[in-house]
């Protein structure tokens, strides 16, 4: 069935392929259907109606969930109420299909008729999860549609219906508190973390990473000394989160004389923190001093990540070092950790900028042999990056090799 869904664009021809088939749906079938039918969502939810209107079979709430987070993916917010409503009509509606109305109109920054929502659930009898909570919140902190003071009220009404919020929910709401200034509420929120179960030393690591990533490098270094009886704990935490802030100011001796403060105390630095000097140096053009760094880790028994050798690609790259780039992304093929998609994405921005697209080229295959797939965007920088060098033909090949990749992803698929 998910075969027919996306095969054609044209509702006629697939009822056609529909009607053909000799099978016998249930719910269960259908929000599988659904389910991995979601990106071809005019499809999925014309084939919705259309199985809804068959003979022995009614939708449950299951269905009527699937169908109502595709509509509201694609944006569909009529039709999404218009689903919701059928649904409660038929006597099938349950809190799931308000927490997922809640989250489609949030995440794409209609807060407020996400709010709305909200309170007509609570009118409704349905009490907010944690998850609806959560949701709702992030939504509310988001860029797009934020609301910081009704966000600090719904807040604050989770804790007092006993929820908890987990670590994703704290640094979200923490982090927009600290960009809107809002620092008293931030550390009210902080300190009544070990109310609730949080340890104090992460209470507070979480709120000094939040002014770090604010860029309020002042008022975390402050709260760093305000606590100073639980450094060593706190720092652990949040030791990259302050080096990476004060390097990015700038304030590279403070950042080095950090660095020492917990090696006095016994705390090696994590691997955020040599991957940030890395940056450092190799922003600053100091290759021998970048490379002391990567020395120096290595000894230390700290492991580079992909982060921290994609960092060196870049650096590499910046400085027009294009050998030595390509010698680090070997050494990662050979000796782990394997190039991920960040890696090779970056390094095919990096050699097309600097005129090697033909080189970007190559990397698309590897993406391939690795089991990685390159994305639209990867294939449209090396298809420009080679037209701008004059190379029309290996741009068009790259076209053809985009369109095979596509027929053997949809050949994949219907088997």
């Amino acid at each position: 069935v998910h075969r027919i869904l996306s095969s054609s664009k044209d509702w006629a021809i697939i009822e056609e392929g529909l009607e053909r088939c000799n099978i016998k749906f249930t719910p269960e079938l259908v929000s599988e259907i659904l389910q991995k039918s979601s990106l071809h969502g005019k499809n999925a939810l014309n084939f919705f109606s259309w199985v809804g209107k068959q003979a022995g079979y009614q939708h449950t709430s299951e269905t009527y969930n699937m169908a109502i987070k595709i509509s509201g993916c694609g944006k569909d917010f009529m039709n999404m109420r218009r689903l919701f409503y059928e649904m409660k009509r038929r006597g099938c509606l349950v809190l799931d299909a308000w927490a997922i109305m809640i989250m489609q109109y949030g995440r794409t920054g209609l807060t407020e008729i996400a709010l709305r929502t909200f309170t007509e659930m609570k009118t409704d009898g349905f009490n907010p999860t944690a998850s609806t909570y959560k949701y709702l919140i992030i939504s509310l902190c988001g860029r797009k549609g934020r609301k910081v003071d009704e966000a600090i009220k719904i807040f604050q009404e989770m804790i007092r219906s006993g929820y908890t919020p987990d670590k994703e929910l704290l640094e979200t709401y923490l982090g927009c508190l600290c960009e809107v200034g809002k620092l008293l509420e931030a550390r009210n929120c902080a300190e009544s973390l070990s109310k609730i179960g949080f340890s104090a030393p992460l209470s507070y690591s979480l709120y000094i990473r939040a002014l770090c990533r604010a860029e309020r490098l002042e008022e975390a270094l402050e709260i760093l000394d305000d606590v100073r009886t639980q450094q060593s704990s706190l720092d652990q935490h949040v030791y990259g989160s302050l080096v990476h802030a004060l390097l990015r100011k700038g304030l590279f001796e403070q950042a080095l004389a950090k660095v020492d403060s917990m090696k006095q105390a016994s705390i090696h630095p994590t691997v955020h923190v040599y991957t940030s000097l890395i940056v450092h140096f190799f922003k600053e053009r100091q290759t021998r001093s970048a490379l002391g760094i990567f020395a120096k880790m290595e000894k230390e028994g700290c492991q580079p990540t992909t982060i921290t050798y994609s960092a060196m690609i870049h650096g590499y790259m910046n400085m027009g070092k294009v050998a030595d780039a390509w010698n680090v992304f070997h050494h990662m093929k050979i000796n782990g950790p394997e190039p991920d998609f960040k890696t090779y994405s970056m390094f095919i921005n990096c050699l097309c900028k600097a005129s090697k697209s033909e080189e970007a080229m190559q990397l698309l295959s590897e993406m391939r042999n690795s089991g990685i797939v390159p994305s639209t965007v990867n294939f449209r920088t090396v298809f420009h990056g080679l037209n701008r060098e004059g190379k029309q033909c290996l741009a068009q090949t790259v076209l053809q090799q985009k369109s095979a990749l596509k027929s053997e992803r949809k050949c994949s698929t219907l088997i």
